[in-house]
């Protein structure tokens, strides 16, 4: 008899059980010993590793139970008139209809989860717009919904779609997807999804992952920006009617620790406290800063407003900015990231996630400077010293999270690989990169570089394109003086 995939507390488990061979890849793997289906109430109903997980071992691997492609020119023109709520009536719009059955349909409604309390307050314009849609998009006006059923639909696609905003040419595969919506998420996620070739959905592991884990990935994406604070994760988060409540969210905020005015020690901030069912829908405001910051020195109780929130503010507004620039602009950028970055840590300290930020934008700045600049303003023992700097800062303020780490290691593997080097000096043992316990499989950092075909030497890095990019006169275009690359008087 075959391993049922949800266990007695889903309601209506069967329904999962008859969609799943239609919509799980077969040849993947049998899906129903590696995951199961569990509903709390915490929760709701989510997926839960059935036995121990590898890093880069493939969970799932799962066909759209309904696509959601980019509008077309004549949706976006219907959609410009409804102002705002056009991206929430999108896809609406974008499904294929003529093709959908009555099955489908059926299963969109209620094998996926939607906040009731953003329901109930999106019964005025948001039901009346659904009207208006039904009544003039011509592919809708025979479909048999009701506004209500679109409104809960288009909530259901809010909270579960799958997006790939990072690469245009997977806009195609957009969709909702019944296992894949029931992974939970963290600040600290345990996998990772992507699109393949034919616009599955795929989930693999970041890290090793125990038997009875819950398995997750991040709503905010596995960027940087969940590198930020727990305030502005938990401000993203509330456009998705909940406080998230991970392990990094309820401990000390990491990212986020500044200078004790008594002492000079670490400061934390001692949010107030808030849950889901007080929170109003995606309104920020009630994700409230803390009046109070607590001294893990001093043990003082330091007033909010005795600390630099001003210049953070600031730093949190212009660091993203910078970093996000065209490469063609890469040698100003990175000169202003560098005044940031000296900002940040003067003023915030180098425990701050703008200095991390700031540090890590500046590196990627820099190699793009390498790569097409004749002339270059920085030198190799500035580029080390703050890659090792941020290597360390991604080992203490935020050790759970492999992707990041990982993104910072390879960032550091191809600026010493330009240059010539090997990775040690640049805060990374060429052993064991990220200092990571080892499994029955070694080191997930050290798999990872393999797999992508770099080589870590004690005298050199040896990665894709080595002989194509190296350019063995680069160091002699490095400046030869330690001291800072960029004027840093004044304030930003």
């Amino acid at each position: 008899m075959a391993m049922a995939l949800c266990d007695g507390s889903v309601p209506n488990g069967e329904r999962f059980e008859a969609w799943a061979p239609r919509m799980l890849r077969a040849d993947a793997g049998p899906v129903a010993t590696v995951m199961e289906l569990r509903k709390t109430k915490e929760l709701g109903i989510h997926a839960v590793a059935r036995c121990s997980i590898h890093p880069d071992d493939l969970i799932i691997s799962e066909q759209a139970l309904l696509r959601l492609p980019p509008p077309s020119a004549e949706a976006q023109r219907l959609l410009r008139g409804f102002g705002e709520l056009g991206g929430f009536l999108a896809p609406a719009l974008c499904a294929p209809w003529a093709t959908t059955s009555a099955e489908q349909r059926e299963a969109c409604l209620q094998l996926f989860y939607a906040h009731p309390g953003s329901e109930k307050r999106s019964q005025g314009t948001h039901l009346a717009a659904c009207a208006e849609l039904l009544r003039c998009w011509a592919p809708l006006k025979h479909s048999n919904w009701t506004p209500e059923e679109l409104l809960h639909f288009l909530h259901i696609v809010d909270l579960n779609i799958h997006k790939d905003d990072e690469r245009p040419q997977n806009s195609e595969f957009t969709g909702i997807f019944v296992f894949g919506s029931k992974f939970s998420h963290s600040c600290a996620p345990n996998a990772a999804w992507s699109f393949d070739r034919e616009g599955r959905l795929q989930y693999r592991a970041l890290c090793p992952i125990a038997e009875g884990d819950v398995l997750t990935f991040s709503y905010v994406g596995n960027g940087m920006n969940l590198i930020t604070s727990t305030l502005l994760r938990r401000e993203r988060l509330s456009a998705l009617c909940f406080v998230c409540s991970c392990a990094r969210c309820q401990g000390a905020d990491m990212s986020r620790r500044l200078p004790c005015p008594q002492c000079g020690g670490s400061c934390y901030p001692s949010y107030p406290q808030v849950d889901d069912a007080t929170l109003a829908g995606s309104s920020r405001d009630l994700i409230q800063d803390a009046n109070i910051w607590k001294c893990e020195s001093c043990k003082a109780d330091v007033k909010a407003s005795d600390l630099p929130l001003e210049a953070e503010e600031e730093l949190t507004e212009l660091v993203p900015r910078f970093m996000q620039g065209d490469p063609s602009s890469a040698r100003e950028d990175a000169e202003r990231l560098w005044q940031l970055r000296q900002k940040a840590a003067a003023v915030l300290s180098k425990n701050h996630w703008t200095w991390f930020l700031a540090t890590f934008a500046w590196l990627q700045k820099c190699l793009l400077c390498l790569r097409n600049a004749p002339i270059v303003a920085f030198s190799e023992r500035d580029l080390c010293t703050a890659s090792t700097e941020a290597a360390r800062w991604l080992e203490s303020a935020a050790p759970e999270n492999m992707e990041q780490r990982l993104c910072a290691l390879f960032l550091a593997a191809r600026l010493a690989q330009h240059l010539g080097c090997g990775l040690t000096r640049w805060g990374y043992d060429i052993e064991n990169p990220l200092r990571e316990p080892p499994s029955d499989r070694g080191f997930v950092a050290l798999r990872k570089l393999e797999l992508m075909g770099w080589e870590l030497r004690e005298t050199c890095t040896i990665g894709p394109g080595s002989e194509r990019d190296l350019d063995p006169n680069l160091a002699q275009r490095l400046p030869t003086p330690p001291g800072p690359p960029f004027a840093t008087s004044g304030w930003v």
